[in-house]
């Protein structure tokens, strides 16, 4: 696979590190449950003279219900508490099945087909105990973004709504351009890049100079033929997929105009001619769109806006602490996330 995709993986890999107790999270709550039973069940269970339910004997020792939870509050702490508590919240809302079943058995094949053979000792590498765990780290990392999102479309309000869609939104656009392509290879060194890029716009720059001179798109495109990509996008909508300073240019020229300075995107220097722009959509038919876009927005402008969303969410379904010291760290991890 390409360089992006290893990074990709590796990056997922980090991302659900503070995920990867989920199955001791569940475990928990299920033990939880149990104490909720043993309370509430007629048939009699075992107590020591405190009170307490003893768990494990051996050699005259006990390990009592209370011993366990103790331990496993110390140890395992917030971030199990939270993979319990966020499954609860959005396991019946999104479910294993459709979209998000495929998504996630797409991941765990992808990376299955990198890893190959070394699969399962990634897995064990990352505190993993098997596929299943995995995968279900997986599950939990993508109902909490679906939880985010959908919780911050739902927030949008219809200042930012309209306030977009007078700004941003826009008849689509038919446009042409020429590309000058940077001449870098994977192996050049960070220089020859900066180089490569260097003469790459300074022949877009030559073009336009021709342009300005009185030479049409066309008479241009042709001369430079052997050193350019010329192609004609055809309408494309405000929020065509392309890269947002294609998009921007294509939207502020007037028709019949092009670009006055080279257009930088990852795919090196463009000279953008505007063709034709339709009539601008009713908000009625894009507001979908738009709200989406405002989201995008807000996420990109705050770094903690995923965080913060969680949190959010947990206090609106009334999150009430019954242990006073599992309060104190959950408040203390939710401040060092947040500051």
């Amino acid at each position: 696979m390409e360089k992006k995709t290893k990074e990709k993986l590796k990056k997922g890999i980090k991302k659900i590190e503070d995920n990867k107790k989920l199955i001791i999270g569940l475990a928990i709550g299920l033990i939880v449950g149990l104490f909720i039973m043993v309370i509430t069940e007629d048939e009699e269970i075992a107590k020591l003279e405190n009170g307490q339910e003893p768990v494990v004997t051996f050699n005259n020792q006990t390990i009592t219900a209370d011993d366990l939870y103790e331990d496993m509050k110390e140890y395992y702490s917030v971030s199990v508490l939270l993979n319990t508590i966020d499954d609860m919240l959005f396991k019946d809302k999104y479910l294993d099945e459709g979209t998000i079943k495929k998504e996630v058995d797409a991941t765990v094949a992808q990376y299955k087909e990198y890893y190959k053979d070394n699969f399962s000792s990634l897995l064990n590498q990352n505190g993993f105990s098997s596929e299943k765990e995995f995968r279900n780290v997986l599950l939990l990392d993508y109902r909490r973004n679906e939880a985010v999102n959908d919780y911050m479309k739902d927030h949008v309000t219809e200042e930012e709504i309209n306030n977009y869609y007078k700004e941003n939104v826009y008849g689509d656009v038919n446009s042409k351009h020429i590309l000058v392509k940077p001449d870098t290879t994977s192996d050049m060194s960070e220089d020859e890049i900066a180089t490569k890029k260097s003469e790459a716009k300074k022949l877009a720059e030559e073009i336009i100079k021709k342009l300005n001179s009185g030479k049409t798109f066309d008479e241009v495109k042709d001369e430079y033929k052997d050193s350019i990509v010329y192609e004609e996008l055809g309408d494309q909508a405000y929020n065509a997929s392309l890269e947002q300073n294609y998009l921007d240019e294509m939207h502020k020229l007037k028709v019949d105009e092009y670009s006055k300075t080279p257009v930088e995107t990852s795919y090196g220097y463009h000279i953008v001619y505007k063709i034709s722009e339709g009539k601008k959509p009713e908000l009625k038919t894009v507001k979908d769109d738009v709200i989406d876009a405002v989201v995008k927005e807000k996420q990109s402008e705050n770094t903690k806006y995923y965080q913060e969303t969680l949190f959010q969410i947990r206090k609106e379904a009334n999150l009430t602490f019954k242990d006073s010291s599992l309060e104190t760290k959950y408040n203390s991890y939710k401040n060092s996330l947040l500051k």
